[in-house]
């Protein structure tokens, strides 16, 4: 490591390696920081992604995709499926693949990827910050000066609470996921599955996403403001000891998945906030590695400008970053969050008939087919939905 860069980046997941990329491909002098001794470990997600939006950002290499993915199945509490079928819809990854992919092109395009280092603190003066001090295992810590930062280190956002950023949240937006990846299991490979009701995840979802032929993951997300971890786990089995009878456990994994909080949480001063660290995934299903990617890209792309000297005041980086992203994504994010408000509110009857009602809508290509088109399309056929939904209309 140098001792100066144009820019220091704090956690190598997809948002952080994006926007490390976007810095080290313009020619500036990037350091990519990890505290693990990969990127890519340990793994916090079920790992699906939008294609279109996914291939707008990067171009996917074939040993990054464990599936594709072709239908969506949901199943009611009553049993009563729908399903939709959307060729090439999206992929499930391979995120140790992916993320370590991710990191490689920042050191192959010039950027430095540091594993196993620790950001300690921001310092600066009022008006910037400029030091950041980091710790190696052997416990030497070292001081390294940038002109901007980016915080990429996940929900705790540990670099940014510290640099003075009010980012803590409240427990009732904060999701719970628990997940194994199974094997020996018999699944439709290009499918994944929802399953939907109180007694199989009580306000809120359960999956089934493919990796393979006979290997999936199956998660489970919960409202830690209701429930407790332990009870996602017995949950979890329960499915699995119905679905999956003799499935092989492999691996297991649990996160934590804030919900979308505003603008508040993308910038102080230089350093900018990225990926789940801003609170940027979708409330609604938890998805955010494609969210996460675009933060990367946008904040790395408004680094540019402020390490070229084009951007003078720190105050104007917000129409750059975070302004270009929530101009792409904001009332995306706003609609998501109102809608887990009410997706919180529904009871079994109200899954029933929502399940009901999609299947009537089967099967159906999905290419431009919104959450409002078909939250429409559900009030004008089960008209007592209203009673949850009229504060969103």
């Amino acid at each position: 490591m140098r001792s100066e860069y144009d820019a220091v980046v704090i956690g190598a997941g997809p948002a952080g390696s994006m926007a490390a990329y976007e810095i080290a491909v313009a020619g500036n002098a990037v350091l990519l920081l990890e505290k693990h001794k990969k990127p890519g470990l340990p793994l916090c997600c079920a790992e699906a992604v939008p294609r279109v939006a996914f291939e707008k950002l990067v171009s996917p290499r074939e040993d990054w995709i464990s599936a594709g993915i072709n239908n969506v199945l949901i199943k009611a509490p009553s049993g009563e499926t729908a399903e939709f079928h959307y060729n090439n819809s999206g992929y499930v990854l391979d995120r140790k693949i992916f993320d370590s992919a991710l990191a490689d092109r920042v050191s192959e395009v010039g950027g430095h990827l540091e594993c196993e280092a620790i950001a300690l603190e921001l310092s600066g003066n009022d008006h910037q910050f400029n030091t950041i001090k980091i710790i190696k295992p052997e416990g030497q810590t070292i001081d390294i000066r940038a002109k901007i930062f980016i915080a990429a280190d996940g929900i705790e956002s540990r670099i940014a609470r510290l640099a003075g950023m009010n980012n803590l949240i409240d427990i009732k937006d904060i999701a719970a996921h628990f997940q194994y990846r199974l094997e020996n299991i018999e699944i439709m490979r290009d499918t994944i599955e929802f399953y939907v009701g109180q007694e199989v995840a009580p306000g809120s979802y359960l999956w089934v996403f493919p990796k393979s032929g006979n290997s999936a993951n199956v998660g489970i997300g919960i409202s830690l403001a209701k429930h407790t971890g332990n009870q996602a786990a017995v949950l979890l089995k329960r499915f699995i000891d119905k679905r999956f009878l003799g499935a092989t456990i492999v691996e297991k994994t649990c996160g934590l998945v804030p919900k979308y909080q505003g603008e508040k949480m993308f910038r102080l001063r230089n350093l900018l906030v990225v990926g789940d660290a801003a609170r940027a995934a979708d409330s609604l299903t938890g998805a955010g590695i494609v969210n996460s990617i675009t933060t990367g890209k946008y904040a790395g792309l408004a680094a540019n400008e402020y390490i070229s000297g084009r951007i003078k005041n720190d105050n104007d980086l917000d129409a750059l970053y975070p302004g270009r992203f929530l101009a792409e994504k904001r009332e995306e994010l706003k609609l998501y969050g109102k809608l887990w408000e009410v997706y919180k509110r529904l009871d079994d009857n109200d899954f029933n008939d929502i399940v009901k009602a999609l299947g009537g809508l089967s099967p159906v290509d999905l290419k431009g087919v919104g959450a409002a088109k078909i939250l429409a399309g559900l009030i004008s056929t089960r008209p007592r939905l209203l009673r949850h939904i009229r504060h969103l209309i």
